[in-house]
């Protein structure tokens, strides 16, 4: 028997993009039990259009976390999910990333305790992405048939065009794509509640997006003996083409965060979902 499932969505601001999302949980083959909207901020639009999304989307449960936008604080949005949360079994994605219809029965299909299901996930191209917001393009049937659309992925300069291959976790071919990996994707993962809890969620000493959102965490896992298991070409998604982010100096700083916990051990965090008392 397969647990109830909540999926968290990490957002800021991108209501276009989140509406796809909606569109894709609501035609689900395994529909989620709650929809967390993790916001990072407190935006008036997102908060209008989650209100009119809980009438468009009646069949998904919805819960709409917010807080003071202060600047990039996503691992705290977060942990308020986590703890939020009403099902023993979180799925992560972010607010620009549409999963595949049988997304959730897939992930959900391989929970194991003590296993952290890692994705991956395909980038469109700027052309393709405009094409769907502008409804000239509908994301389901570039997921269901992808295939159709080689040409335009290509031209596209789709990036990880490989992970959209996509085949059934009750495949007979899934259990030789089975394999341990070394990290996380933060847009697309999922464990237990209690797992999570384990390593004390997400580490809040982390002030910019970088390791902290993923690398950070399956090195903890794995510390705790919490295996991470690929669940590639089974759990898809497709990533919304937008500009990067990239600052070299915020990797830095990250790194030196990262490195000195290396050093420690320390894969319960100080500042996580339990706050240490120098932390507090």
């Amino acid at each position: 028997m397969t647990p109830k499932c909540s999926i968290i969505i990490s957002v800021y601001k991108d209501t276009q993009s989140l509406d796809l999302i909606f569109q894709s949980l609501v035609r689900q083959t395994r529909v989620p039990n709650e929809v967390i909207i993790s916001e990072d901020g407190n935006a008036p639009q997102m908060k209008d259009f989650v209100e009119q999304a809980q009438k468009t989307y009646p069949t998904l449960t919805m819960l709409h976390l917010f807080q003071e936008d202060l600047g990039w604080r996503k691992n705290i949005a977060l942990n308020r999910a986590i703890l939020a949360s009403n099902n023993d079994y979180l799925m992560f994605i972010d607010g620009d990333c549409v999963p595949f219809d049988d997304f959730v029965e897939n992930h959900l299909l391989q929970a194991q305790h003590g296993i952290v299901l890692c994705g991956k996930r395909t980038e469109l191209g700027p052309n393709l992405t405009q094409k769907i917001y502008d409804k000239k393009l509908d994301i389901g049937n570039l997921t269901r048939h992808y295939f159709r659309y080689l040409p335009w992925l290509i031209a596209d300069k789709t990036r990880h065009l490989e992970d959209m291959f996509h085949i059934h976790a009750k495949s007979f071919l899934a259990k030789f794509l089975k394999r341990n990996v070394r990290y996380i994707i933060g847009c697309n993962w999922s464990a237990f509640k209690e797992d999570i809890l384990k390593i004390n969620g997400f580490d809040e000493t982390y002030k910019d997006p970088s390791v902290g959102e993923d690398i950070d965490l399956g090195w903890r896992f794995r510390g705790l003996g919490i295996e991470l298991l690929s669940c590639k070409f089974n759990a898809n998604l497709v990533h919304l083409y937008h500009k990067k982010r990239f600052n070299s100096d915020i990797m830095k700083k990250n790194d030196a965060i990262l490195m000195a916990n290396f050093k420690l051990n320390k894969f319960f965090c100080d500042n996580g979902i339990i706050k240490h008392a120098s932390e507090a």
